[in-house]
């Protein structure tokens, strides 16, 4: 590996930190935790693989469910235990929903909360260095080039906080009302980023389906990505399904745009969704599923499901069952309702008992497992595009299709980085194996189906290396 230095601003009498980051919960909070990585960088530090080697580690925590606070305090405790001489900053959505909590956890030198998270950097100069140091960041632009763990995927925040009022979610209450990014600004930072030599951009927000910046909705923003920069990949997150119409639709003829659509469901039942103030029935889920799939061939439809709700009876859950069996998801994510302080959800009669919850997780995991691999089957024998993101020992590789199938590979290659025709020939247990095609460059990333050659290239930092972000619990 080469490592990648970016010129330190301003930051003469600040000392040198290694800063270990661990995401925790969704890709906002990925997105959230790499521009920070980027401004530690920028302001003079760098990036430790591991918390015995780091001075720092910071934590963006998560408490969507209390199984995600609860690894959020055990995350923040343990790196004491691990280095006596580490300093843990606690940030994020269980900081500003338990402030009191968490604030006095054992091991936590500082807690930021999402109001405070942009200026994280600066809070860590000011309470946790002991020399002079800078107490605001310069106006300069933070470079975009590939940080030393080398991704390939770049997350991208258009927009943050929540208007709607789902029964159960507690986001709006830690994350605040929504508010967008102007598209210039975004396009802006996808441009610097695909400079730097990503060759996925994911959008991400908590709700991108209502980002709004003066007349410019998530159709104007994507459209403009498109046109204006030379992303390789675009991928967006969650879309709401209420808001998925054709005119959006018309935005995937351009094959840069990943087959890929995560639709949060939460219930195939219509009763559920109704207690749950969800602004859609099971039967509108359905057609707005079916108009993609008719659009878009080979398209990867992923969702949520929350098992358990508040009043879900057995008729109420095999409804469901049925539902997402006959969807056929390319993925899902299985979640049993867990009460959160401060919802409408917390305080609803029939509250589902443990057990119960617990059968019926167990069923639609057994449901999406299946769901899974029928859709993985259809592509055997196929020849498909496969962005390779990470190397595992003796020449094994992991890669993703644009339709979000995890792909494994052997090849003495260095494939990091790059973009191939892959043939996809075997499905095990741990993905779908490949081969990556004859007639492909992996030195170049030059796929026979794009043409193109970027003219970035592969970084160096990005050959082989493993993140360097600890992603312990995915939401």
């Amino acid at each position: 590996m080469t490592d990648r230095h970016f010129p330190a601003q301003n930051t003469q009498n600040a000392p040198h930190l290694r800063v270990h980051f661990t995401n925790l919960g969704c890709k906002l909070n990925q997105a959230e935790l790499e521009k920070l990585a980027r401004e530690f960088v920028s302001a003079g530090h760098t990036i430790a693989r591991s918390l015995k080697e780091a001075d720092l580690h910071v934590i963006n925590s998560c408490t969507v469910t209390h199984v995600a606070a609860r690894t959020s305090r055990k995350i923040a405790r343990r790196g004491r235990r691990v280095n006596p001489r580490l300093k843990t900053v606690l940030a994020g959505c269980y900081v500003t929903d338990s402030p009191e909590q968490a604030a006095e956890l054992a091991g936590v030198d500082l807690v930021v909360n999402n109001d405070e998270k942009d200026r994280l950097v600066d809070l860590v100069h000011q309470h946790l260095l002991e020399h002079d140091c800078p107490t605001a960041m310069p106006e300069l632009p933070i470079p975009y080039g590939p940080l030393e763990f080398g991704n390939t995927r770049a997350f991208v925040k258009i927009q943050d906080g929540c208007n709607m009022r789902c029964a159960f979610c507690i986001i709006p209450l830690t994350r605040g009302s929504g508010r967008c990014r102007a598209v210039d600004d975004v396009v802006r930072e996808v441009q610097e980023l695909v400079a730097g030599g990503y060759r996925e951009i994911v959008i991400t927000g908590v709700q991108i389906s209502s980002y709004r910046s003066g007349e410019d909705s998530l159709y104007e923003l994507t459209a403009a990505l498109l046109k204006r920069t030379e992303a390789r990949r675009l991928r967006l997150t969650s879309v709401a399904p209420w808001r998925f119409d054709k005119r959006l639709l018309s935005l995937w003829t351009d094959p840069r745009l990943c087959r890929h659509i995560h639709m949060s469901l939460q219930s195939g039942c219509t009763a559920t969704l109704r207690r749950m103030r969800r602004p859609y029935t099971a039967e509108m889920y359905a057609e707005v599923t079916e108009m993609i799939r008719h659009a878009m061939p080979g398209v990867a439809i992923t969702t949520d499901i929350l098992v358990g709700f508040p009043g879900e009876t057995d008729e109420e859950f095999q409804q469901c069952l049925g539902f997402v069996e006959r969807m056929g998801f390319a993925k899902i994510h299985v979640f049993p309702y867990s009460a959160r302080e401060g919802t409408e959800a917390e305080t609803l009669p029939a509250q589902v008992k443990y057990r119960a919850k617990k059968a019926r997780v167990d069923a639609m995991l057994e449901v999406a497992g299946a769901s899974e691999r029928r859709f993985q089957k259809r592509f055997l024998g196929r020849q498909l595009d496969v962005l390779w993101e990470s190397a595992r020992r003796n020449g094994h590789w992991r890669g993703t299709t644009d339709n979000y199938v995890r792909i494994l590979t052997t090849s003495a290659d260095n494939l990091a980085n790059t973009i191939t025709q892959t043939r996809l020939i075997e499905l095990t247990d741990e993905g779908v194996v490949g081969a990556v095609c004859r007639g492909t460059s992996p030195a170049s990333g030059t796929s026979p189906a794009s043409g193109t050659s970027p003219a970035s290239g592969t970084s160096p930092a990005a050959a082989g290396v493993r993140p360097t972000f600890a992603n312990d619990v995915t939401i």
